[in-house]
């Protein structure tokens, strides 16, 4: 269905209407879907009338340099404004999404061979990629505290470490925890990186939409030596359909391997997404902070309401993305988002994805309107009353 932009939202304007794409259209028509992280606003209009023109000119043949070049420009000066990052733009080059670039990153830029650490539970798509790098997987588990902060397990990443694992994929901000690692948190991580002779790579592809009173630090920024960072506009601007990420290569041996290795013909990016690209991070800031500001005002809603709509369901803190983290367990539901499913009509993400210890868990995306939002509490709310 068509989007309309009728209302207002912290700033930013959303959809009256049901949106298409996988969201709205992989359950039935009556179910409010919270899972896949897209977001129910309409495209940023200068996205929008980049991608009519690239259409009316027929830019749909295959990408060339210029506006590869054009979209890197205008990423560097989105990360040095926005995130305090300064980024040389023969540092950046193109994938077609972050899965792809990290594990292109594994492939050739770890310890051949080397077993790769994941820290869960994390981002799902990233068990299977591991695999498809031909490399074996170590899951690390990570701490809770009894606030339900998450923190890594430094103890048994040294373990995995010492054990030959040459890399670590770090999610940062952390999906689905909803963590911002601060700097201190990444410091330890890559002091032990440095000592085993292994490399983070960072997916950072959520780092703009972080919080009042939290700030993403790029962990390039800390060791650019140790740390590959994998990135895409394609969460905070809503365009994972036109397959472009970026590869930010700070390691001078890096960068000449890549480039060796990963040449024109292989790299696979869409020019329509480069075009969007070039558009979001170029000319597209005020509609991001006005998306900030609306995710904040939803996030506070939901750290409003829930403790009266849903007094047993806890809550992490989000300090960035927009996926809240719901724990479920005083509901001794094996699988709560398939329960809702069933019997509230909204549509979670399980937990149990995730791995870690977190079956009781769902992730729920915020990125709607506030009505919609308050529509998800009241139907999980009367799912769990019958209970």
């Amino acid at each position: 269905m068509a989007v309309g932009q009728v209302q207002d939202s912290g700033g930013i304007a959303v959809s009256a209407e049901q949106p298409g794409g996988l969201k709205w259209t992989y359950f039935d028509p009556d179910v409010v879907p919270a899972w896949v992280a897209e977001m129910d606003y309409p495209l940023a209009p200068e996205i929008s009338n980049a991608l009519h023109a690239a259409i009316d000119l027929n830019l749909t043949g295959y990408p060339y340099p210029q506006i590869e070049q054009a979209a890197f420009e205008a990423a560097t000066d989105f990360w040095h404004s926005e995130l305090g990052w300064q980024v040389d733009q023969s540092w950046v080059f193109s994938v077609p999404d972050v899965i792809e670039g990290t594990k292109r990153a594994i492939e050739r830029l770890t310890k051949p061979g080397s077993p790769v650490v994941l820290h869960t539970p994390v981002y799902f798509p990233f068990f299977g990629m591991v695999g498809r790098a031909g490399r074996q997987l170590v899951e690390v588990p990570s701490h809770v505290d009894d606030d339900g902060t998450y923190r890594l397990d430094l103890d048994g990443i040294e373990r995995a470490f010492s054990h030959g694992a040459g890399s670590i994929v770090l999610c940062n901000p952390w999906n689905p925890t909803g963590r911002v690692f601060e700097r201190s948190e990444l410091e330890n991580l890559i002091q032990l990186a440095e000592r085993y002779e292994s490399r983070v790579i960072s997916d950072e592809i959520h780092a703009p939409i972080v919080y009042e009173g939290h700030e993403h630090v790029p962990a390039a920024s800390i060791a650019p030596e140790v740390v590959v960072t994998v990135t895409s506009a394609s969460k905070t601007f809503d365009l994972p359909g036109l397959k472009c990420a970026q590869v930010v290569l700070t390691n001078g041996n890096d960068r000449e391997n890549w480039a060796s290795y990963f040449t024109p013909e292989t790299v696979g990016v869409g020019t329509l997404g480069l075009i969007a690209a070039e558009a979001a991070y170029g000319r597209s800031k005020d509609w991001y902070r006005d998306l900030v500001a609306g995710l904040q005002t939803n996030k506070d809603l939901l750290v409003r309401e829930l403790p009266d709509v849903l007094p047993e369901v806890k809550l992490n803190e989000t300090q960035g993305t927009y996926l809240a983290w719901l724990d479920f367990s005083a509901y001794e539901l094996d699988d709560p988002a398939a329960y809702l499913l069933e019997h509230a009509r909204v549509a979670l993400t399980g937990g149990a994805q995730f791995r870690g210890s977190s079956s009781h868990f769902g992730r729920l995306n915020f990125a709607t309107t506030p009505d919609r939002l308050n529509e998800i509490l009241a139907r999980i709310r009367g799912a769990l009353l019958a209970l």
